[in-house]
């Protein structure tokens, strides 16, 4: 049962914080509804300009504290976010007190980078500086509301806010027991710079690009074509390509498009500049001489380019990403006019990384973590096109390289890989369990000392039909997922 007096406590817990921390505030007491129960809102500005809202549960609170990272380029507030990805319904229901951020700037969307331009002090906040500022001033609420310290401190974020996550655990080591990295925008400036720029640049095309929103008439026999060449190399045939790096897709024996094929027939083959779009797509961004400098969007996530991709450009959020980051991030007099089509995959993936490496999240060196007693788990699904997934793999090879091997690292960092999902739970798999709950695994882990061998994922209640298979039993990552079919 709830001291009887946080209700009454809630109205004024606003006004009893302290002006160095907040520039304003505000709370009110939220009753229960359906499964989400009665908590305190403190929405508000933490110095300098970090936009927040904390919900502190009223009657259920487990003594924890957990803070919530922000997709894209923030700038939003995304509170409502399900899962366990940038929002903070999930931890109230499961009685964290949660916070949440824009990291310190306002947008209109998560692919608006328009407060970037001229604003060093911003994009610093963006980078890694909102965090501990933040994270400090939610553990004060905790104090001030509870009046009792949290037992345990959690941070969790999904693609940017997965990048966040690392920045919590590389920079700031000592702040949080637990850590969960989702879908890790973790080289920033490649994946942004080099992957966003060969994203629109190999696409352009005189009048439109090659791949375009006509092109989703397409992409079920795209889907299609790419399963009867890569589902099964895992031993099943279920829909659900689990062995995307052991496929040698070849967009080549796709249907051909003769020449002056009609718009009618057209749906039903392939031209060949489509073709060539699609190998380069999943290649990757390479330099002159054809050295890889990022990896390519995945085999099996040809499904999510509906969504980040075959837009119009206005509405794209993958192509937001790409273009905000080359034209508003990179916003300095050493790159005039700097854009994705003016990119040089010679000599701007090096200047990026020297220039804006503060936003890249790649140390390979967590020793303070592991010093400090904190537990990481890292998470990417094996279809993201927009996030890709070889930039978790190559990070984890680097600490395995930096921090003595698989068995010292697994003590307390664990990277699993999740076939068939794409980014952050955002566009679920239709051939796919995406129901899984990393949140359980990180707190066995870390108050309870029970490491995770695997995380099994369901088919949720939004998916509806039908699937191929039952569940997946994500293992620690080099060990394939286990696949689990249903009986027919």
């Amino acid at each position: 049962m709830a001291e009887p007096n946080l209700r009454d406590a809630c109205p004024t817990l606003a006004a009893r914080l302290d002006s160095d921390t907040f520039v304003r505030a505000d709370s009110s007491l939220v009753e229960a509804k359906g499964d989400m129960p009665a908590y305190c809102r403190v929405r508000g500005t933490i110095r300098p300009t970090i936009g927040f809202e904390m919900r502190l549960p009223i009657s259920n609170w487990n003594g924890n504290y957990y803070v919530s990272g922000c997709g894209g380029y923030c700038g939003i507030m995304t509170t409502e976010t399900p899962g366990w990805a940038n929002g903070i319904v999930e931890p109230v229901k499961r009685g964290y007190a949660a916070i949440h951020t824009d990291s310190g700037h306002s947008g209109t969307s998560q692919g608006d980078a328009a407060w970037a331009p001229n604003n060093r002090a911003a994009l610093e906040l963006y980078a890694h500086r909102w965090l501990p500022l933040a994270h400090t001033a939610g553990l004060g609420l905790v104090r001030s509301f509870y009046g009792r310290e949290a037992r345990f401190r959690y941070f969790v974020g999904c693609s940017n806010g997965g990048r966040m996550a690392l920045i919590a655990a590389q920079r700031y080591p000592t702040l949080f027991h637990g850590i969960i990295s989702g879908c890790p925008a973790i080289d920033l400036t490649n994946s942004g710079g080099a992957f966003g720029a060969w994203k629109l640049k190999t696409n352009q095309d005189a009048q439109q690009p090659v791949l375009g929103p006509a092109f989703n008439r397409k992409l079920p026999l795209l889907i299609e074509a790419v399963k009867a060449q890569c589902d099964g190399l895992d031993g099943a045939v279920d829909g659900l390509i689990a062995r995307p790096e052991a496929c040698r897709f070849d967009p080549d024996r796709l249907p051909k498009c003769a020449l002056g094929v009609t718009p009618a027939d057209s749906d039903r083959c392939f031209t060949a500049d489509e073709r060539r779009v699609i190998g380069l797509w999943h290649q990757g961004p390479v330099d002159s001489k054809g050295r890889r400098l990022f990896g390519g969007m995945p085999i099996g996530g040809e499904q999510y380019w509906r969504i980040w991709y075959l837009q119009d450009p206005s509405k794209a959020v993958g192509t937001q990403l790409a273009d905000g980051f080359t034209r508003q991030i990179v916003f300095d007099p050493r790159y005039p006019e700097f854009s994705a089509s003016n990119f040089d995959f010679d000599r701007d993936p090096a200047r990026l990384r020297q220039d804006f490496g503060m936003l890249n999240a790649d140390n390979p060196d967590l020793s303070a973590f592991r010093a400090a007693g904190g537990k990481l788990i890292m998470w990417h699904g094996m279809a993201d096109p927009l996030v890709v997934p070889t930039q978790s793999t190559d990070y984890y090879r680097q600490v395995l390289k930096e921090m003595g091997g698989p068995r010292r690292v697994q003590q307390f960092f664990r990277l699993f890989l999740a076939p068939g999902l794409g980014h952050c739970w955002e566009a679920p798999s239709a051939s796919a369990p995406e129901d899984f709950d990393p949140m359980r695994a990180i707190a066995d882990w870390v108050e309870r000392g029970q490491a995770p061998q695997q995380i099994v994922a369901r088919p949720s209640l939004r998916q509806g039909a039908a699937l191929p298979v039952s569940e997946v039993r994500y293992r620690p990552y080099p060990l394939p997922p286990q696949v689990v079919a249903v009986r027919r």
